[in-house]
């Protein structure tokens, strides 16, 4: 007999639920802990063929609010935006399913471009990394969808800091369900993949643990944001932004208690990325800032810096 390869927790909890059929596979209301979306952001877009001086143009269409009335968006003949409860509904259900504790769980939502757009925050606070990164900390995920491709549909999973609220950006690229679309968001999937999560965002507990003990000078410091998130490339070469620069030095002091350490850089980098500039209304400017400093933490040189012993 073939031996089975061992199983976390949450995935042995997962199979179990599978096995004996206790997984939803619908939009339920009573997933407890996890609200259901909100009624602004529950609705079917609408398309309409755009027009100009009376005349239909070719192969453009619009993306309309039907609870508003509003065009939120345009697009061509493939782009085809469903109601973000198809998503939500299946996340929930995939989440009642993980093995997860989502006892306790707080959940977020903003909207942006009139509803054209969510970002969702789930916190789990049973979930967390306390021991290995010395402070506390919560599983949270991070869920980004869109109605006028202003964002990708993304579902991530991260550390969340709570001292300082900081989602921590991923080191690894396991904590990320952004290949899904709306259809094949099945509820089994993503119950699947986040019964892992608590596995893999112990390796980022880690990490983060010996970047508290990797000292980054403050000069070294000043050099790596203006070389690689306040500069701009150009005909002539590379330009820092020194109002940028600023603000992010401002973003840096505020981060003293955690010496003059890698780990200091990574909190300033992940404070840029997760403190939206207006909680309310998330900017595209934001979200173009978000998937900018993912790539810089993942990048060689954020890992040579903060991580050297362990760089190849």
């Amino acid at each position: 007999m073939k031996s089975l390869a061992p199983m976390s927790l949450p995935q042995y909890k997962y199979t179990l639920n599978k096995l004996i059929g206790v997984i939803p596979m619908n939009a339920l209301t009573n997933i407890h802990t996890l609200p259901a979306l909100p009624e602004q952001l529950d609705f079917e877009p609408v398309r309409e063929k755009q027009t100009r001086n009376g005349y239909e143009v070719a192969g453009k269409w619009w993306t309309i609010n039907p609870l508003t009335d509003e065009v939120i968006g345009d697009g061509k003949k493939n782009h085809r935006p469903q109601n973000f409860s198809i998503l939500w509904d299946s996340l929930r259900a995939g989440l009642h399913g993980s093995g997860l504790q989502l006892k306790d769980s707080k959940t977020t939502f903003r909207t942006f471009n009139n509803c054209a757009g969510m970002r969702a925050d789930i916190v789990l606070p049973y979930e967390n990394f306390d021991l290995i990164v010395g402070e506390p900390t919560a599983l949270k995920i991070a869920i980004s969808n869109s109605h006028d491709q202003s964002s990708k549909l993304n579902i991530t999973a991260m550390i969340l800091r709570l001292i300082c609220a900081n989602g921590q950006v991923n080191m690894s690229e396991n904590t990320s369900l952004s290949q899904l679309n709306t259809i094949s968001a099945d509820p089994e999937r993503i119950g699947a993949v986040a019964a892992k999560w608590p596995e893999f965002l112990q390796e980022d507990a880690h990490k983060m643990k010996q970047m508290q003990g990797v000292p980054v000078s403050r000069y070294d410091a000043i050099n790596f944001y203006s070389e690689h998130v306040a500069s701009t490339q150009t005909r002539s070469g590379k330009v820092v932004n020194r109002a940028m620069l600023n603000r992010i030095m401002g973003i840096h002091d505020t981060y003293k208690s955690l010496g003059d350490t890698s780990y200091r850089v990574y909190n300033t980098l992940t404070h840029l990325s997760t403190h939206v500039e207006s909680k309310a209304c998330p900017t595209k400017k934001q979200l173009l800032l978000e998937e900018k400093i993912g790539g810089i933490v993942l990048g060689d040189a954020f890992q040579e810096l903060a991580l050297p012993y362990s760089y190849a």
